[in-house]
């Protein structure tokens, strides 16, 4: 299928090549809203570049910033539109030292097939634990969520050893991809907030985000592989549901506009053992 940007330009006037323009209009057609939004952002970041560095695109450029952050508030006029419809599932309180708390036991209930994207916010990615944890995680979601095929995290610099942080989240990166699942990271300095998002409607928040565990050095103790083995540390969780933010994979069965595309969404992922 051809992806088009969607203003009309003229013929002497070829819209911009960017790949975070092509692949933020591949989102939205597929249901993938909130991705679609931060790629948009991105592409009117990139735009601005374009416009500066070349001055005589600079006319061309700015008919697309302009269509771009319009299309963009839209769409964050929707997911906001969706939030305010939100409704309390679950309010969870974890004791200080209780066990039995895993990723898996708290939210496997609420990661399925319906969750085609997720956006983790989790300030504190910088050492060994943090990413120890992360990496649970996305374990419990890729294993439980058979069509998920985006993942956006969204985390703060390591002020200490930041080149250290990227190559470990490249690494992941790279991984995931194998299983034809997309990972976008960013850094954002003024990050506070920790919360998960899927695009099937529900919104956890945890008081400590993804560190509620003790931290352990030692490698040989219970609680290594299995997180229902390890301590907690007292915080409070609250799961919310709204309408959903992506459509519902397709049968592949049913009749589709465009078979490669249609076909290749209603495919699991490559972690999924069906």
């Amino acid at each position: 299928m051809s992806h088009q940007p969607f203003p009309h330009a003229n013929d002497e006037e070829e819209p911009p090549k960017l790949e975070p323009i092509i692949s933020a209009m591949k989102c939205e057609q597929t249901g993938h809203i909130m991705e679609a939004i931060l790629l948009y952002e991105e592409s009117i970041y990139k735009l601005n570049q374009m416009s500066e560095a070349e001055p005589n695109k600079k006319h061309l450029c700015g008919k697309y910033i302009k269509v771009y952050e319009t299309r963009a508030k839209q769409l964050r006029e929707q997911v906001k539109s969706h939030l305010q419809s939100s409704r309390v599932l679950d309010h969870i309180s974890i004791e200080r030292d209780s066990r039995g708390k895993s990723y898996q036991r708290l939210f496997g209930a609420y990661l399925d097939d319906n969750v085609k994207e997720a956006h983790i916010n989790e300030p504190h990615l910088t050492d060994q634990n943090h990413i120890r944890n992360l990496l649970n995680f996305l374990e419990v979601l890729v294993k439980n969520c058979r069509y998920l095929k985006y993942i956006r995290l969204t985390t703060r610099p390591d002020p200490v050893m930041p080149k250290n942080q990227q190559i470990i989240l490249e690494q992941i990166r790279s991984d995931l991809a194998t299983g034809n699942i997309q990972l976008h990271y960013q850094m954002d300095d003024t990050l506070h907030d920790r919360k998960i998002v899927l695009s099937s409607g529900v919104v956890i928040k945890i008081g400590r985000g993804l560190h509620y565990f003790e931290a352990s050095d030692n490698s040989h103790t219970l609680g290594l592989c299995d997180f229902d083995f390890r301590k907690c540390q007292a915080t409070e969780v609250d799961i919310w549901k709204c309408r959903a933010f992506a459509k519902k994979p397709k049968d592949p069965g049913e009749p589709q506009n465009d078979v490669d595309e249609a076909s290749a969404e209603a495919e699991p992922n490559g972690y999924s053992s069906d």
